[in-house]
């Protein structure tokens, strides 16, 4: 990024919350109430034009540690992480700005949107971490940022503090930002369910299909890489029968990668490819565009594997049907 960019950045956020009267105008519209002694410590800017900032006040004596990440476009997975675990880790309050609740789809843009960040937001404040979603920020013909009358779309009020109800690690949200946020997407453009504000999104994200014959497929992203996975019961007939059979269907499809039999106490289960070696940890770490590059591969992967998997399915129906009509005579 160069510095003339940097200094446009800088410049066009000048307008917003840029005097502890703006501040205190916001803290009001957020119902923070009996704050005194303001005082801005920190103002940044991201590389991908957030405004960040750490703010202190005082409530009745009592110190309040502020945190404010702002954009101008949707809000971001990207701004959930860092007011939840990084900058705004040792904070009391958490505010995320944003200015669209939705924007043109772009390889360059970073993960989010109302209905993802909805969840997040609202999953923090069960979790008893104080955290807000407000829409407020424009951008005037000058495109100089503004701060509006701000519409709350989360808060600290709208969610029952659930004590069972533990905060995820930063390592879950990262992932979870992976599948939902740049994997997901995938299937909403073919008509999938947009996530709702009570799915559990940072759930166990292993996508697949349920095929027949008691089989199905599964993908896995970890430390090791990539992998899809064609899955039956313990000692199933059905992963021998294709494993011995039909094993160089995948050999042709996935040249380069390993393929395994999986087992268990010597029961043959599955039958795993490793489509990538490229760590989990290593995608966490890549730029959007990368990620939705391997959003969209994952999704592709998916159907070219079931669609493999449908077929050594039926041959093995098939093979079944003749073995017994032979012995059946």
């Amino acid at each position: 990024m160069n510095q003339e960019f940097k200094n446009y950045i800088a410049v066009s956020w000048d307008k917003v919350l840029s005097n502890k009267e703006d501040i205190l105008k916001l803290f009001e519209e957020l119902d923070l109430q009996d704050l005194d002694d303001i005082q801005i410590i920190s103002r940044t800017y991201s590389q991908d034009n957030r405004l960040i900032m750490l703010i202190t006040a005082n409530k009745t004596n009592s110190p309040r540690k502020i945190i404010i990440d702002a954009t101008s476009g949707i809000p971001t997975w990207q701004q959930f992480i860092n007011v939840t675990y990084d900058d705004g880790k040792s904070t009391d309050v958490k505010v995320i700005l944003y200015g669209k609740d939705y924007e043109g789809f772009s390889f360059d843009l970073p993960a989010g949107g109302i209905f993802d960040l909805s969840n997040l937001v609202k999953r923090n404040n069960k979790c008893g971490v104080e955290t807000y979603l407000v829409k407020g920020v424009a951008v005037d013909h000058n495109s100089q940022k503004a701060l509006n009358t701000c519409f709350i779309e989360e808060e600290p009020a709208d969610a029952d503090i659930d004590k069972k109800l533990k905060l995820p690690q930063k390592i879950e949200i990262q992932k979870a930002e992976f599948w939902a946020g740049y994997y997901y997407p995938n299937w909403e453009m073919q008509g999938g369910e947009l996530i709702d504000a009570d799915d559990d999104i940072t759930g166990d994200w292993n996508p697949g299909y349920s095929l027949y014959n008691g089989l199905s497929t599964k993908a896995v992203w970890n430390s090791d890489g990539f992998f899809i996975d064609l899955i039956g019961e313990p000692d199933s007939e059905a992963i021998k029968w294709i494993w011995t059979n039909r094993k160089s269907l995948f050999d042709n499809a996935y040249p380069d990668c390993s393929i395994d039999l999986k087992s268990e106490d010597n029961k043959p289960y599955a039958i795993s490819v490793k489509v990538l070696d490229i760590p989990i940890e290593e995608l966490i770490k890549m730029e959007p565009k990368n990620k939705w590059e391997y959003g969209e591969v994952v999704y592709g992967e998916e159907h070219k594997f079931s669609s493999i998997a449908d077929n050594v399915i039926e041959d093995f129906d098939e093979e079944n049907k003749a073995s017994k009509k032979t012995a059946v005579a």
